[in-house]
């Protein structure tokens, strides 16, 4: 299969003509991603992109920041904020396959050129779907031929030019460039240097969104491109379009932090409540893991990156706090010496039977050693995955707690509603995303 056939795909697919639990999933995605989006404005990270993006691109009125102001842009500079407050948390959804963030770097452009142009929920969702699958498939792609792990915009970037693609009526031909356009200038992104050394570029996902507007942009004005990695021989992944879906085999995260520590973060929330654990009673923890999960090396971060990519942090404050939320990646608790003095007695380890399920699964086995006893879990999957699903009630209790503190208790019920009739402006959704009554 080629480029162009992707490109078809891109052009014409609907998300209606999936099975109901594609249907559901793509809602479920577009739902977590503004509420992540929506958190997310509340970092400094966000902070910075988007006085960046609203002093230097273009003045327009396109489409809104999500920060709850209701503040407008252009579709350039409101998908690059947006994009990076979707994955500043860290809470976006998330596929083990291609070990990176489809969602956060297709819903906001997406979104972005939905109001832009006018568009239904149903246009919507058609491009968050078609987005989705493609991006997927460029990473798969492109991993296993150049043989290199790159994080989400060096392959979202071709995901987000399809959205935007499609809600520009773009024909086949223009598609195909776009999307050759936007994997050739993706960013790339050395994943393992932004995990060791946690900075605000984490996955380039802001960056790999834009390249994917501006492509699109480009396209239609007549800039030439040279194919994708689809049409590489020894790619078959766009094979299964229409056949295999890719949205209903990635995971919603319920903690803040990389999804390589939550297993962990799991498992000690769940030993701490079966043995009523105290903090200042814990001498040792234990966390048997996969390879890379080792390198979240962080102990004492000074950032909310640092605390998003750290292993022994939200371990500790798990165990200090009995949760870890959006409240333990601020200033106040990464600098609470408790939770400190126990992420200096996490060790992380490489579990052999645990590495080698690594990434088809992401597991952990934590050993929680106290002065009178030794506590070890069981092998532990993280809540949101495919195999251990969050319910309905989570996933909007999820939303609820991501998009209160900026708008309100009923917003995140009122979204879902509004994902559930097609008809509805796309204009709506925005409009309750900055609706603080």
């Amino acid at each position: 299969m080629t480029t162009h056939s992707a490109a078809a795909f891109a052009r014409s697919a609907s998300v209606d003509d999936a099975p109901a639990d594609v249907q559901q999933a793509v809602r479920e995605r577009v739902l977590d991603t503004l509420a992540a989006t929506t958190a997310g404005h509340r970092l400094p990270t966000a902070d910075v992109v988007r006085e960046y993006a609203t002093a230097r691109f273009a003045d327009a009125n396109d489409a809104t920041l999500l920060d709850g102001s209701g503040a407008t842009s252009s579709l350039e500079a409101t998908t690059l904020t947006n994009a990076t407050a979707a994955n500043a948390l860290d809470v976006d959804d998330g596929h083990r396959e291609v070990k990176g963030h489809p969602a956060a770097v297709v819903v906001p452009p997406a979104l972005a050129a939905a109001e832009a142009g006018g568009a239904t929920v149903g246009e919507l969702l058609d491009a968050v779907f078609v987005g989705y699958e493609l991006a997927v498939r460029a990473g798969l792609a492109i991993h296993a031929v150049d043989d290199l792990y790159t994080g989400t915009g060096s392959w979202g970037a071709l995901g987000a030019a399809a959205a935007v693609g499609r809600l520009r009526a773009h024909d086949v031909d223009t598609l195909e460039t776009a999307l050759g356009v936007a994997e050739y200038h993706a960013p790339r992104t050395p994943i393992l240097r932004g995990v060791e050394r946690p900075g605000m570029t984490k996955d380039g996902i802001g960056w790999g969104a834009y390249a994917g507007v501006a492509a699109a942009l480009l396209a239609e004005r007549g800039f030439t491109d040279s194919g994708t990695v689809f049409d590489d021989s020894q790619v078959t992944v766009t094979d299964s379009l229409g056949e295999r879906f890719h949205v209903t085999e990635s995971y919603l995260k319920p903690y803040p932090c990389c999804r390589w520590a939550q297993p962990g973060v799991a498992a000690v929330l769940t030993l701490s409540d079966r043995h009523d654990l105290a903090p200042e009673d814990v001498e040792r923890v234990r966390v048997e893991t996969f390879a890379e999960a080792t390198h979240l090396g962080t102990r004492h971060p000074t950032s909310a990156e640092a605390a998003e990519y750290s292993y022994a942090y939200p371990v500790a404050a798990a165990l200090t706090r009995g949760q870890f939320t959006p409240a333990e990646v601020r200033e106040q608790a990464r600098t609470d010496p408790q939770i400190a003095a126990v992420a200096d007695r996490v060790e992380l380890v490489v579990g052999e039977d645990i590495d080698d399920r690594f990434p088809a699964e992401c597991l952990a086995r934590v050993t929680v050693e106290t002065a009178t006893a030794t506590h070890r879990s069981a092998v532990t999957r993280p809540p949101g995955a495919r195999e251990r699903p969050l319910s309905r009630g989570e996933r909007l209790a999820k939303a609820r707690r991501l998009l209160a503190p900026t708008l309100g208790e009923g917003t995140a019920t009122s979204l879902q509603e509004a994902l559930q009739t097609p008809e509805t402006k796309t204009t709506r959704l925005v409009e309750q995303l900055n609706d603080h009554s």
